[in-house]
């Protein structure tokens, strides 16, 4: 190693070589938590973003009881009960969990496939590639792998689109890998999209999945129905059985007014992407007070028609969106990068539009975004009053995001920490319904090792399926056995 100067040695106030010391979330505390039978945890003297306008931002403490925040405030340790857990936020803001309104987890083990691909190519990869090679064992890998990933990246909730159920028990799979890794979940289950899977047959097996996995509603875990093109056999089941439907929104939808004067199109409903959907649709889904979520890289990326998602159409229509990752077959799930990537394509489109004279373009703040990665969320889960915000009975799923590290030191706001500096590395600790997930920049109750080897495992298995080998320079990460370029399919 390099030696360092005297002059670094004046500045830097500590001897070469040595690293920042404890930072308040310990080994001893940890382990306290992981056993659990204490009373409450209180996390102390952090910079709150509650997402809440009636608790505001402050610093200072968030006490929990169980799996509830029964407060937010400064100097509550004289309400915390004898042997209360206490963690030193200090040096961290405490938000809200941050909630992922629409990803595909069983997609898992394509991580990073392919760099560069449409709409086309990406179902060519998934659903007509690999999908069909899928064991129920390979779709609790991906879902595993993908909520875990999530976890550590400080998403509390995720709505698993969960479209490759091609069996009942490829079903029971993708749920086991939602509660097998912690995380608040809404299993939309869905057969592969434009397959001719018997639909009559798809509900049975819901029902059945109903009945089986979900015996009582209060659960971390939810159930609900997922479709790529709306059917009104589905939205009927699905209004007469009480369950909430996902829709793969957009332009390829046309029989939205048909479904709503049906009476199908109610509060239950949840549409992903909206691209370039008619000012009639938009008022549909506000007067049903459905909910909706904003692909921000997913869309430009696949080419579905919009760079900028369609944020300001939702905020006319009086909807609050949510925000989504959708995939990670080209690009890292990161909920900062889709909070970040909203502000700022936004701005580059306003800008726009002000320069041209539009008075009424309006910027988006960072507490807007923020707002739609939390209560957003918490309304497409169907999940508004139980988590999303930092409030007394509100669920404690609940973020420490380090303000110390390289990239977030010196930034005082919170806000331009949060959406302009900080990634999924500074997630230091997750709480989910109360029970710690992360604790001091590791995930928890998980040999990820294990985990990691068993997926990798897995996609070995899906290409040899396929007759593909990896290749780390392939267009799709993989190369047929018999030769070393890409087949037609995967060029």
């Amino acid at each position: 190693m390099e030696m360092k100067s005297e002059r670094y040695a004046l500045i830097s106030g500590t001897a070469v070589g040595s690293g920042r010391t404890g930072n308040g979330r310990d080994e001893a505390t940890g382990a306290r938590l992981a056993e659990g039978g204490y009373p409450a945890v209180l996390v102390r003297g952090g910079t709150i973003v509650s997402v809440d306008d009636a608790v505001g931002n402050l610093v200072g403490d968030v006490l929990i009881e169980g799996d509830v925040i029964v407060a937010v405030g400064p100097d509550l340790a004289a309400r915390a009960p004898a042997g209360t857990v206490v963690v030193d936020a200090a040096d961290c803001i405490v938000l809200p969990g941050l909630i992922d309104a629409h990803v595909h987890a069983w997609e898992g083990q394509l991580r990073g496939m392919a760099p560069a691909i449409d709409l086309t190519t990406y179902m060519d990869l998934t659903h007509t590639g690999y999908g069909p090679y899928y064991t129920p064992d390979d779709v609790y890998l991906g879902t595993l792998i993908t909520a875990l990933l999530a976890l550590d990246g400080g998403v509390t909730t995720v709505i698993d689109n969960s479209h490759n159920s091609r069996t009942f028990e490829h079903s029971v799979a993708a749920i086991d890998g939602l509660r097998d890794a912690g995380i608040r979940g809404v299993h939309a289950n869905g057969v592969p999209p434009f397959s001719g899977f018997d639909t009559q047959q798809w509900l049975r097996d819901a029902g059945k999945l109903r009945a089986t996995c979900f015996p009582s509603p209060d659960g971390l875990v939810t159930l609900r129905l997922m479709d790529a093109v709306p059917e009104s056999e589905v939205w009927r089941y699905a209004r007469d059985n009480d369950l909430w439907v996902t829709t793969e929104m957009g332009s390829h939808v046309t029989n939205l007014p048909e479904l709503a004067g049906e009476g199908l199109l109610t509060a239950h409903h949840t549409f992903n992407h909206c691209v370039n959907l008619p000012d009639r649709d938009w008022q549909l889904i506000a007067d049903a007070g459905a909910t909706v979520n904003l692909c921000t890289r997913s869309d430009a990326h696949f080419g579905l028609g919009q760079y900028v998602p369609p944020v300001d159409e939702a905020l006319r229509s009086g909807l609050l969106p949510g925000l989504s990752t959708d995939n990670e077959v080209s690009y890292s799930s990161d909920m900062f990068i889709e909070l970040q990537h909203l502000v700022a394509v936004h701005r580059g489109r306003t800008a726009v539009q002000q320069f041209a004279g539009d008075a009424d373009a309006k910027h988006l703040s960072p507490e807007d975004v923020l707002r739609f990665a939390t209560l957003g969320g918490a309304a497409n889960a169907g999940l508004a009053g139980t988590t999303g915000s930092l409030t007394a009975g509100m669920q404690a799923d609940i973020i420490l995001v380090r303000t110390g590290d390289t990239n977030t030191a010196l930034v005082d706001n919170a806000y331009a920490a949060l959406i302009g500096f900080a990634n999924r590395g500074n997630v230091d600790t997750v709480f989910v319904a109360g029970e710690v997930r992360k604790w001091a920049g590791r995930l928890t109750g998980h040999n990820l090792e294990q985990v990691i080897g068993a997926a990798a495992q897995s996609r070995a298995r899906l290409m040899t399926a396929r007759g593909l080998r990896s290749d780390p320079f392939a267009p799709h990460g993989a190369v047929p056995t018999d030769q070393g370029q890409p087949s037609e399919e995967l060029s």
